[in-house]
């Protein structure tokens, strides 16, 4: 029988727009949620033989989009960086990784593009712990490298 391979953690990584260009982990980050989408438009088109009947729905893909989701901890030390990356495109690198029993686990793939950070929100409550969650929004193609 064969088992998937899945996926354990993510690390979310910003670029810093050096040549040859850092990323470098958003540290306090713990989980990450990747949706890509085709945008659509829908056609009705309708039949040369039977032109009374109802039309049948054609799709066209329209355009694709990727947005990044990464939610964990509150972190002063991330603070000044992620605000100076509110509103700007930038490169970022999203990889996946298996625990494998390291410190570090076992690289499976990265996903990298150029996106915007639209939000990026603190939860603060008194009595419990306090949260982070920032969104990433393609500002062009995400491509998918698989670890060798």
């Amino acid at each position: 029988m064969s088992l998937p391979v899945e996926f354990d953690f993510a690390l979310v990584k910003m670029g810093n727009g050096a040549t040859p260009e850092v990323f470098t982990t958003v540290c306090g980050l713990q989980d990450a949620t990747v949706n890509r989408t085709v945008n659509t438009q829908d056609n009705f088109v309708r039949s040369c033989i039977a032109p009374g009947s109802v039309p049948e729905r054609r799709v066209k893909a329209t355009g694709r989009q990727s947005d990044i989701t990464g939610t964990g901890l509150t972190n002063k030390d991330e603070v000044t960086r992620v605000e100076a990356a509110l509103g700007i495109v930038k490169n970022y690198r999203i990889e996946v990784y298996e625990d494998n029993g390291t410190s570090t686990g076992l690289l499976l793939g990265t996903w990298a593009g150029p996106f915007m950070m639209t939000s990026a929100n603190n939860s603060i409550p008194r009595e419990s712990n306090a949260a982070f969650e920032l969104t990433l929004v393609s500002d062009g193609a995400m491509t998918w490298t698989a670890a060798p």
